[in-house]
């Protein structure tokens, strides 16, 4: 009787403790996967500077070119500037008017960043589209 007891104890202790990780696991994925706190928009390039001395993230004095993109949300919300610092020997060129994908945060829209450029983006705003032929 004993025995089943404390088999009894051990199997409920380890079955909450398996609920407890399998909770603090999934709030971990929820948190490094944001499905549904980010989105994604079409903005363009405003302005190209640089080459510039100064800093990166990283506090390393650099030479970088800061380029600002323009979005609003998908929402209608903005428009919302971001700016991104580009090490000066970078392949990646923008040019002022460029199209580019920006990713922000739902929540908080003046978080974005620019997720890169698009040649193949439709035009910004509304869109006159051809009529579909009727059969």
């Amino acid at each position: 009787m004993l025995t089943i007891l404390v088999l009894g104890g051990f199997g409920l202790v380890l079955l909450v403790t398996a609920c407890i990780v399998l909770d603090v696991l999934a709030g971990v994925r929820r948190d490094k996967l944001p499905t549904g706190t980010e989105e994604k928009t079409a903005g363009q390039v405003i302005r190209v500077r640089g080459p510039v001395r100064g800093q990166l993230k990283g506090g390393v004095p650099t030479e970088y070119t800061e380029v600002t993109v323009e979005y609003c949300t998908r929402r209608g919300e903005g428009p919302f500037e971001v700016s991104r610092r580009l090490p000066a020997g970078s392949r990646i060129a923008y040019s002022k008017g460029d199209r580019v994908i920006v990713s922000y945060d739902v929540r908080a829209p003046r978080r974005a960043r620019i997720a890169g450029r698009v040649s193949h983006w439709p035009q910004l705003g509304p869109r006159n589209a051809d009529p579909v032929p009727q059969p």
